[in-house]
């Protein structure tokens, strides 16, 4: 279960660190407007949605750590579009990577809350929902503090204004390859059936105190 948190706080933390970054950088890279700036998100949100709604059509006949992985290697993609169009001075690339993006969301977001939903132990869903709380937490900590940070460090340096975004989006690409190798730790069969066991000895201990106390 800890290896399936540090994967969902990678993965969050690329999904929601781009979203403190793409509209600024869209202003600072191809000069436009606001007007222009806030349909941004709109893009990627209505691709999102879309994406999801197919994605979750599917649910069920793609293995869901097929589907992560998919979504994953979009993601990266999607941001060395990204980062490439501020330093090819191309809309078309960057418009492209917004699109990528919000096509590899809703792919994420199926597989992860299925996955959380099959290594959930009953009983103990409380504890599931919270974990999955904490790493959205987590997550969006790490990526709005980590992509500002080294954006605002690289700015720093002589006329690197667009390489400081450049960095902030390949840092999230990282983040998105580092969860790639994480995931391939997860194992859900395993997790569940150390989990059947687990819950038939506590049921037997169960069914033992309570026959004892019959007794």
């Amino acid at each position: 279960m800890q290896t399936f948190f540090i994967y969902l706080v990678l993965m969050l933390a690329a999904v929601l660190g781009q979203d403190v970054l793409l509209e600024p950088f869209a202003a600072r890279a191809f000069g436009l407007p606001v007007e222009v700036t806030t349909r941004i998100t709109s893009i990627w949100g209505g691709v999102y949605l879309v994406s999801l709604v197919v994605t979750g059509a599917l649910e069920g006949r793609v293995h869901k750590l097929t589907v992560a992985r998919l979504a994953s290697l979009i993601g990266i993609a999607a941001f060395g579009l990204v980062a490439a169009s501020g330093l090819f001075g191309s809309q078309g690339l960057f418009y492209l990577g917004v699109v990528l993006l919000g096509l590899a969301t809703g792919p994420a977001t199926v597989a992860n809350l299925s996955l959380m939903l099959d290594m959930t132990v009953p009983g103990k869903v409380g504890l599931f929902i919270g974990a999955w709380g904490s790493a959205n937490a987590f997550a969006r900590l790490l990526g709005s503090l980590v992509t500002a940070s080294v954006r605002d460090l690289v700015q720093m340096l002589p006329n690197s204004a667009l390489i400081g975004y450049a960095a902030a989006f390949l840092l999230l690409g990282l983040f998105l390859a580092a969860s790639l190798l994480i995931l391939r730790q997860v194992n859900v069969q395993a997790f569940q059936a150390n989990t059947s066991s687990h819950l038939s000895a506590e049921a037997v201990i169960e069914r033992a105190a309570l026959a004892n106390d019959i007794a």
